[in-house]
Order: structure tokens, then C-alpha cells, then sequence
């Protein structure tokens, strides 16, 4: 290990303070964060943890180096469950990102951690993405409301924004959270201690918490550009198709609108990935049947010839 590794190791190691002894499952998903997340956590004497896949490997043998595809999350949850872990915790391949476990099992919304770290750090400005949901940039009826700024989806555009506004926490609904106390960067180690602590201050499991939240529900779908297909057209027919509905409308990153039928309330964005030849899809509604419903009208506005 180089001088600057265990400079590094040093560092984070002082972000470890965990109030009660915790259990927990790390998978590294054979990528870079394998190598110094052993040495952190047993600096920690109150921490029981267990790493799988931490062996870097390009062929990544365990499952695919982003943990949003395929089954990335099933051999970290049954070591939960089998274990009887508080929390997992699930890095992708070069490690800015980390996707968390409840002791449940259960995958964990990324809106829901962003929700935890607003509720730990007490932060007084947050950024977030056009993507990130209601449970993270609605006012909830609770006494301790942060200022929620808006940004584009991409790691420069919420750095820039944090930066410029000296907020506290930045959050991207893709897993991707960044601190004040890390120089405004993104990091999943970081991310995954800051975690452990606020999971340590709850007075009930993770997956209490996550129950106990408002509970919407959310899906995302990627499309296929298709080179012959207009693709701002499109877009500007699904506004002029939803707008009569429309409580608010964004065309911050790509078109966002948060519309309210007879049937319930959901919100939508689309947008043009910036590392993928993908048109993508969030939407979050009230109810499950909303969802189902508006996801599938959407994705036919965005397929059809």
C-alpha cells in the first residue's frame, strides 16, 4: 500500500463513529473500493462487518460493475438475512456510488438514504437532481425543512451547484451523494460511513425507518435512441399532452412535470443521458396503479413511430 492510500485510510477513518455496536455486509462488487474498505472499517472496534467480492477483478465474476442492472444486490442481501445485519451495503465498480440494504434485506430507494443523510446531517441547503422525488424535495410535516436547490443530473452540474450555494449535501437519484465535509465531491465510502452512523442514531431498524416514511412509488426506464425519431418533438407533444394536468413544469434538464388528475398525482422527467445513447425516464406516483398506468403511457409516447 502506497503513502497515499494509507493517507486516505487515515482520513475517512476518522468519519467512523458509529453510537452502537452495528452489523454489516459490504460488497465491493470486485472493484476499486475493495482494496482500502477493510483497512477503514477495522479501524472502527464497534463495527461487525463482513466484505464480499473485494478482490479487484476487470471480469467482475460476482455480478455486472453497476449495481442499478441484473442481480447485483442478491448474495449481499441473503448475507444480511442469514447474518442478521443492520445494513448492506453495495459500491459499484470505481466506488463514487453506494446502494444500501435494509435489515430486511430489502434494496433501498436512493431517495430514501438521501432522506436519512438529510434527517443525520441536518444540512441547510441540499442539491439535488431533476430526478430525485417527493420524499427528498417535498415539504414534510416535520419541523426541520432544509432549502432544496434543483440542479441538472450529472456529477459537475451538482458539484458547481453546491459549490456556488455552500449547501451542505447534494444527492442524485442514481446513487450518487456528495458533502460538504468531502469537499463537495462524491464518494461511496464516504457515503457508506456517513450511513453507518445515521443508522446508528435511529431508535428502530432501517427498514422501520424506511416503512415509516410517506410512501410513493417509482420506476425508470431507459430507451434506445433511435436516429429517425425526433426526439424534441416527441418531448414537446408529451408536454402539450399532460400540460392541461400540470401543477408545475421544468425544462431545467430535459421536461419534468408533476401533474394532478382525478386519479391521484405523479411526476415525470425526461431526459438525454450524458454517458449513455439512452433517452431516460423517471416517474413517481401516489399509488402503485398510478404508476403503472402513466409509465405506460409514456413509454408508448416515447416508442411510438
Amino acid at each position: 500500500m502506497n503513502k497515499y492510500q494509507n493517507a486516505y485510510i487515515i482520513f475517512l477513518s476518522k468519519f467512523i463513529k458509529p453510537r452502537r455496536r452495528l452489523k454489516v455486509i459490504v460488497d465491493c462488487s470486485n472493484g476499486a473500493a475493495g482494496s482500502i474498505v477493510y483497512k477503514i472499517f477495522k479501524n472502527s472496534k464497534i463495527l461487525n462487518f463482513k466484505i464480499i467480492n473485494s478482490v479487484a477483478d476487470g471480469n467482475f465474476p460476482a455480478h455486472g460493475p453497476d449495481p442499478l442492472r441484473g442481480n447485483a444486490f442478491k448474495k449481499a442481501s441473503s448475507f444480511v438475512l442469514e447474518q442478521k445485519a443492520d445494513v448492506g451495503i453495495v459500491f459499484d465498480a470505481d466506488g463514487d456510488r453506494a446502494f444500501f440494504i435494509d435489515n430486511r434485506g430489502r434494496k433501498i430507494n436512493p431517495d430514501v438514504i438521501a432522506k436519512l443523510f438529510v434527517w443525520h446531517l441536518k444540512p441547510k441547503k441540499i442539491v439535488v437532481d431533476a430526478r430525485t422525488g417527493w420524499l427528498v424535495t417535498k415539504s414534510q410535516a416535520t419541523s426541520y425543512k432544509p432549502q432544496v436547490i434543483n440542479s441538472k443530473v450529472g456529477r459537475y452540474f451538482v458539484e458547481q451547484l453546491m459549490k456556488k450555494n455552500k449547501a451542505d449535501f447534494g444527492a442524485e437519484h442514481s446513487g450518487h451523494y456528495y458533502f460538504k465535509t468531502f469537499y463537495y465531491f462524491d464518494s461511496g465510502i464516504f457515503s457508506a460511513i456517513q450511513a453507518i452512523n445515521a443508522v446508528s442514531k435511529l431508535p428502530y431498524s432501517l427498514a422501520d425507518f424506511a416503512d415509516l416514511l410517506p410512501q410513493y412509488y417509482s420506476k425508470d426506464v431507459n430507451f434506445r435512441l433511435n436516429s429517425k425519431r425526433d426526439y424534441s418533438a416527441t418531448i414537446g407533444k408529451i408536454e402539450n399532452r399532460y400540460k392541461k394536468f400540470a401543477v408545475k413544469t421544468s425544462r431545467l434538464d430535459g421536461l419534468k412535470m408533476e401533474i394532478k388528475k382525478p386519479s391521484g398525482r405523479f411526476w415525470f422527467n425526461i431526459h438525454f443521458s450524458n454517458t449513455e445513447p439512452v433517452i431516460r425516464l423517471t416517474i413517481e406516483a401516489q399509488s402503485s396503479k398510478i404508476l403503472a398506468v402513466e409509465a405506460r403511457n409514456l413509454a408508448d409516447l416515447l416508442t411510438k413511430a
